[in-house]
């Protein structure tokens, strides 16, 4: 165990070792996917953030996340030894704690100078969750289109008329949905995720947004899924 909270670049440089393994990638192997994808990190560079003896930036911190096909908060979370993570000088938090607050679920937490109790900024830290939140709720309305899609598409199929009724009103009523969910994004600064011709013709010539000009048509390139999400 180790007996002093680990600082974020410590613990990337353990999770790279622990990821790259786990993939049963040789350094090598990392590097080469890393230049897969335009990455300039080679095999001495990678070992010697392994090694502790290079800082990562930014840019490289999700270059490696993304050849490791791990999520980058995972990079700097301690999930092997559970040891508390150095944030900031005077702040050390469990992985858990590290864990909610990078994926936006809880504020940061603070100790008080000279004191034991916890502190969380709970206020400052609502506002920036609203776009986690938007997000969240996004992906989900734009689950209940598609499903209602597939519906059509299976009462079409069957010739169930009725069915097919229901399931057109439930099209256009998960469009109203997603439709608001996009203002509420835009009036909060957000651009919305780009959707299919489909669904954005839907949602502009039903008048179901007040930002139809805002909204954008999402083209798959070649290997990206080709859905209507």
């Amino acid at each position: 165990m180790i007996e002093r909270p680990q600082r974020p670049s410590e613990v990337l440089a353990r999770q790279v070792v622990i990821w790259r393994k786990r993939r049963n990638l040789s350094v090598q192997a990392l590097a080469d996917r890393i230049a897969d994808i335009g990455g300039t990190l080679n095999r001495i560079a990678i070992s010697r953030i392994e090694n502790g003896n290079r800082s990562v930036g930014l840019d490289e911190w999700l270059l490696l996340a993304h050849a490791l096909a791990v999520p980058p908060v995972l990079l700097f979370i301690d999930l092997e030894d559970g040891e508390d993570v150095a944030v900031a000088p005077m702040v050390t938090l469990h992985p858990w704690l590290v864990w909610n607050w990078a994926t936006g679920q809880e504020a940061p937490i603070v100790r008080r100078p000279g004191e034991g109790n916890l502190v969380t900024r709970v206020e400052e830290f609502s506002q920036a969750q609203t776009a986690i939140r938007l997000y969240r709720e996004e992906e989900a309305a734009a689950s209940l289109v598609h499903d209602a899609r597939s519906a059509i598409r299976n009462a079409e199929y069957i010739g169930d008329r009725r069915a097919l009724t229901s399931a057109r009103a439930a099209y256009v009523e998960a469009l109203r949905g997603l439709a608001a969910l996009f203002d509420q994004m835009i009036e909060n600064g957000i651009m919305p995720p780009g959707k299919s011709q489909e669904w954005i013709d839907r949602i502009r010539e039903g008048g179901l947004s007040k930002y139809p000009e805002r909204l954008t048509v999402w083209t798959p390139r070649e290997g990206e899924f080709d859905g209507e999400r």
